[in-house]
């Protein structure tokens, strides 16, 4: 996928995020998408992943809200919240895994 914005693209893990995560299953719903269990199958370890689309009406917000709720994710750090691991964007369909965060 090709960014206009240069920075973003470094917002974003390379890899399929299909391939890396198993057994998901939903365990939340909310205006901005879903939340899921999943296992990492790269070291059998619990995360959650959560998936967001920004296609349809107001794709510009929605992109820009994701690319909001990334940085600050980063940034991120105390020991009563979710730990953050990384993004990947998968184009079809379009949804943004949001995926990594280690459940506690």
């Amino acid at each position: 996928m090709r960014f206009k914005d240069p920075d973003a693209a470094d917002l974003f893990c390379k890899d399929d995020p299909e391939k890396l995560f198993a057994d998901l299953r939903e365990i939340g719903h909310g205006s901005f998408g879903a939340v899921y269990f999943a296992r990492d199958v790269r070291n059998n370890e619990v995360v959650a992943i959560k998936k967001m689309s920004y296609s349809g009406k107001q794709t510009n917000e929605k992109w820009q809200d994701i690319i909001k709720e990334v940085k600050f994710l980063q940034k991120l750090r105390h020991p009563n919240t979710i730990e953050y691991r990384g993004c990947y964007l998968k184009d079809s369909p379009c949804v943004l895994l949001s995926s990594g965060w280690r459940l506690r």
